[in-house]
């Protein structure tokens, strides 16, 4: 049963059911006493501490990442979930005790409050990715109300239970619902509740939340981004080659932080193949690190059906695909230049850019961009640097490390945390 109401295991029926009694249940749990920060801290890090790793790099695997990705991700999540991690989050997104009355002048005192209730629509690109949402919601002190994406395979709906099992006091304010995007009237009415709603998935999912959601309510989306690695022509070019080989290899390109194309700054369509030869290279070459994972049969099907577009195109000399004899990776060049996504799983684009057509290319993509992985002279950075942050670009990162985060990074050029509270004052004398 992949459903949560007030710290119990209930069928879907049975949550449905109560959806008459849920606005009653969240009006009189809004008075309670504020759940703080540190309740939430203690909680989250036992339950870190509990997670069997390799139970859910199995899991991982199953959905076809390779061992060492999966492994890799699940170490990640891990750290950022200890108690250390948790408390340098909200200090840097909120600052020093967010929760408690700050005097700012005379009689004029202000503090961060929850928004209330979020309900957060889950992405099930991710495993575990709706829990993690929760605990955010969590560590704001708000109600959280879960709408499980297809595919979760259960996994959020296990973390919560146990998190709600370590710390009672939690009960109130985690409910989950295993139920359809396609059942809208139930959506509705827990909309109809939240004082937010977190939506988590591609442009089709933020746009059917959009007509459902009053415009008076908050939407707080984390879409889809597109990533890219940028080359220019410099000493460190084999170095970069490789460190962008096992950015691609790493993550299978499956993070939002994964590099889906290359750009090489170059109008010669011979040094372009002479570039792409190089990373088909250094992708085997990693690759013999970080082995392949099983494939899903609807990636392979994508895979294989833009490597025989990409033939076809070939032989008028328009683009050219690199791979092996296994075909476990591709170097796809493309000698038209173009902001676009791979089919991920080791398949890359490759295309020549001219500089003072990047801003402009760019811009096309805006409002999706998130990293670039920069290779360049260090006499070139500050230009191309301005070029990408104005363009919308939110990280630069060297190649070799576009996946890597530090605790307390902005999520998408934001503080994830800022979005869940709200700044409240009062003014009176005697303060």
């Amino acid at each position: 049963m992949n459903n949560i109401y007030r710290g119990d295991q209930i069928s879907k029926k049975g949550f449905i059911n109560q959806l008459c009694k849920l606005k009653d249940h969240i009006e009189k749990d809004l008075l309670l006493d504020p759940l703080m920060p540190e309740v939430v801290i203690e909680a989250v890090h036992i339950l870190a501490n509990e997670i069997d790793q390799q139970e859910v790099v199995q899991q991982l695997i199953e959905q076809g990442i390779s061992k060492r990705a999966a492994e890799e991700f699940v170490k990640m999540t891990v750290n950022n979930l200890q108690k250390n991690a948790l408390i340098k989050k909200i200090q840097t997104e909120l600052g020093e005790n967010p929760f408690i009355w700050d005097r700012i002048s005379e009689g004029i005192e202000e503090k961060y409050h929850p928004l209330g209730v979020i309900m957060h629509i889950g992405a099930g690109n991710t495993l575990g990715l709706s829990a993690y949402s929760v605990i955010e919601g969590l560590l704001t002190g708000n109600i959280n109300i879960l709408k499980l994406p297809e595919n979760e395979r259960g996994l959020s709906v296990q973390l919560l239970m146990r998190l709600i099992e370590i710390e009672p006091r939690l009960k109130p304010y985690i409910y989950v619902i295993d139920v359809s995007s396609k059942d809208q009237g139930v959506i509705f009415q827990l909309i109809e509740i939240a004082d937010a709603v977190v939506v988590w998935g591609s442009d089709e999912a933020i746009q059917g939340i959009r007509q459902l959601v009053p415009p008076s309510l908050p939407i707080i989306e984390w879409g889809h981004r597109l990533s890219f690695a940028y080359f220019t022509q410099n000493q460190n070019l084999q170095k970069d080659l490789h460190g962008l080989a096992k950015d691609i290899c790493l993550t299978d390109q499956l993070y939002c932080s994964s590099p889906q194309c290359v750009f090489y700054e170059t109008n010669n369509p011979k040094e372009l193949d002479e570039f792409a030869t190089k990373l088909a290279e250094q992708v085997e070459d990693v690759g013999t690190t970080y082995p392949v994972g099983m494939r899903p049969m609807d990636i392979q099907a994508s895979i294989t059906w833009t490597h025989e577009l990409i033939k076809m195109e070939e032989i008028l000399n328009e683009k050219k695909l690199i791979t092996n004899e296994k075909k476990q990776f591709s170097i796809m060049v493309d000698y038209h230049t173009e902001l676009k996504a791979s089919p991920l799983y080791r398949n890359i684009w490759v295309m020549p850019i001219k500089r003072k057509e990047l801003l402009s290319l760019l811009r096309v993509g805006k409002g999706y961009m998130q990293t670039v992985g920069l290779s360049c002279k260090k006499e070139e950075f500050k230009e191309l640097a301005t070029i990408f942050y104005r363009a919308g670009i939110n990280r630069i990162t060297d190649c070799g490390n576009m996946s890597n985060t530090y605790i307390g990074e902005p999520h998408d050029g934001v503080y994830a945390l800022q979005k869940y509270v709200r700044k409240v004052n009062n003014r009176r004398s005697g303060l």
